[in-house]
């Protein structure tokens, strides 16, 4: 079996160090056989967080651009402002005056 080593060297007055050595030291050993195995472990889960974000960060481009794309076709108006009620003409017309005194005389026909 060939072997390839990496020696790591921990900094005893660094308080994040002495925790990291802390937790390898108290490490469940039937979960975990040695600590080699727990840091394969770990910097696999952060590779594969590493690629995960990376294809997110891409996935987010990629619908950024889409949605620019459509929103460029897409003209948007004001719409016009609807009239306020001083602006309204309350006069009728002499066909309508006509009109609302007839309706006025069938509506009294029916009693």
């Amino acid at each position: 079996m060939s072997e390839y080593r990496i020696n790591v060297r921990f900094n005893l007055s660094d308080t994040e160090h002495t925790a990291i050595i802390d937790y390898l030291n108290s490490l469940d050993k039937e979960k975990y056989k040695s600590r080699n195995q727990f840091i394969i472990d770990a910097i696999k889960s952060a590779i594969a967080y590493e690629e995960k974000q990376t294809a997110d960060d891409e996935l987010l481009e990629k619908f950024r651009e889409i949605l620019k794309e459509e929103l460029c076709g897409i003209s948007v108006t004001a719409s016009a402002p609807s009239p306020s009620s001083a602006s309204i003409d309350m006069e009728l017309t002499e066909e309508q005056k006509l009109k609302n005194d007839a309706e006025a005389l069938a509506f009294l026909d029916m009693f």
